[in-house]
């Protein structure tokens, strides 16, 4: 007699999970579709209004500043006025941002629209991420920060692709786009779901970080560098190689997708295996394909090609990097390193569309691969260096991996607490006999030397 089907409480709680938060995903989708056919139609409505290169990458510096604002000034704001209320204020000016955009088209003019977009945006991802923390358990939280990562990047691959439903010299896009994020403000006030507490950030001086981790910082600075320019400076490379809008979007979108595919394989070999080897491997293929790149006629397919792998590669190093100094770090500090990680960040996210910028148009667009090449390839000799004159952590000690960007949300400041004690709460419940079996191995909480 065959048993009747038992439903595991594990399961029912990651299913009534992802159930509580479709809501926030499905703003999510919409919320990304509408950014990411933004960020490639500004570029292009910019080369038919005549605005050069450096220009271009001087509005998508003056967004990234955005997002560091906001990421400052968005939880205390959340203090006061409660998460609903903050993200319907948020999306809001961000979608009339855009419709801004499409009526002023000045350098000047997109730079402050620009920034504002940027301050709200990093608004909405900070309440969304903090929600979602709130909503998830220890169980879910590994697959909603996957379900989480699938739509932010493939919501902004769907964008771009919308590019090709219209002209970017009308303002049929920028309605659209402005459409898009305001149907984001739907779920999420419709929702029943409970809103999250105010989001509360530790410090950790940067100094202090890079004493302890020097890897990890000058890693992110670099690879945050790297992957601004991809997200918002490869439709600026298509323009100036004469592309078409379709080939651009194609151009573009590749490295986006390819961003998803490579997350877990690569970080599964860095949590393997040492992981400096693994992130100085990674570096080095993210190198010698942006050379290969460099070296690709432009009108190529191989060169979308070329892309994607370069985006599957390339995009995962900031994950590694977050995980190479959660191994160094004690698990108290852990959370405030993750802040002050996201900051440095932010000073390579803003520094990479201004040089990259300024390279395109004195050089041509053959300076948009050449130039990662070179970041890249000091990003290798500097690891390499790093790996010869400090021992590297042992692999049983090292932290697991999490697929992570570049971002300052609750989540990028609370994963690596999460992943390195899923079963916090379980060891909290355990009986003195347990504490003191703990005790007996010391040295495996005591920081290692420094790598």
């Amino acid at each position: 007699m065959n048993e009747p089907s038992v439903v595991r409480p594990a399961a029912r709680r990651t299913s009534s999970g992802f159930l509580g938060v479709w809501a926030l995903f499905l703003a999510l989708v919409f919320l990304q579709i509408g950014n990411g056919l933004q960020r490639i139609l500004l570029p292009l409505r910019g080369e038919t209004e005549g605005i050069g290169a450096g220009a271009m990458g001087v509005v998508m510096a003056v967004h990234f500043s955005g997002y560091f604002i906001g990421a400052k000034l968005i939880p205390r704001l959340l203090a006061s006025v409660g998460h609903i209320r903050v993200f319907a204020a948020l999306a809001s000016v961000a979608s009339t941002a855009v419709l801004v955009n499409a009526v002023l088209v000045t350098v000047a003019s997109w730079s402050a629209i620009y920034l504002v977009s940027g301050f709200c945006n990093a608004g909405i991802y900070i309440i969304l991420e903090s929600w979602l923390n709130e909503r998830s358990t220890n169980e879910t939280r590994g697959k909603m920060l996957g379900v989480y990562m699938m739509i932010m990047m493939g919501g902004t691959a769907g964008g771009q692709l919308l590019l090709n439903l219209g002209s970017v010299d009308g303002v049929g896009l920028f309605v659209l786009a402005s459409v898009l994020i305001s149907l984001a403000v739907v779920p999420v006030t419709l929702s029943a779901s409970t809103a999250a507490p105010a989001v509360v950030y530790n410090k950790m001086p940067l100094r202090d970080l890079y004493r302890t981790i020097p890897s990890a910082v000058v890693g992110v600075v670099l690879c945050s560098y790297v992957h601004s320019i991809g997200l918002s400076m490869g439709a600026v490379f298509g323009t100036q190689s004469g592309l078409s809008g379709g080939r651009i979007t194609l151009f573009t979108s590749a490295a986006v997708v390819g961003a998803v595919t490579l997350q877990l394989p690569l970080g599964s070999l860095s949590d393997r295996y040492p992981r400096r080897a693994v992130i100085l491997v990674v570096a080095s293929i993210s190198c010698g394909l942006a050379v290969v790149s460099a070296l690709t006629p432009p009108e190529s397919l191989l060169l979308i090609a070329l892309n994607f792998v370069f985006g599957a590669f390339v995009f995962p190093l900031y994950g590694q990097f977050v995980a190479l100094a959660n191994d160094w770090i004690p698990p108290e500090k852990r959370v405030a390193a993750a802040g002050t990680l996201v900051l440095a960040a932010s000073v390579g996210a803003m520094a990479g569309p201004v040089s990259i910028g300024v390279a395109v148009e004195i050089f041509g667009p053959g300076a948009y691969f050449w130039s990662l090449a070179l970041v890249l390839g000091v990003l290798v000799v500097y690891l390499a260096y790093r790996t010869r004159i400090r021992q590297a952590v042992p692999v049983e000690r090292q932290s697991p991996f999490q697929p992570i960007l570049a971002r300052s949300g609750e989540i990028a400041h609370s994963v690596g607490r999460w992943v390195l004690h899923p079963l916090a709460e379980w060891h909290h419940q355990q009986d003195h006999h347990d504490s003191v079996v703990d005790q007996r191995h010391p040295s495996s909480s005591e920081p290692p030397e420094r790598s």
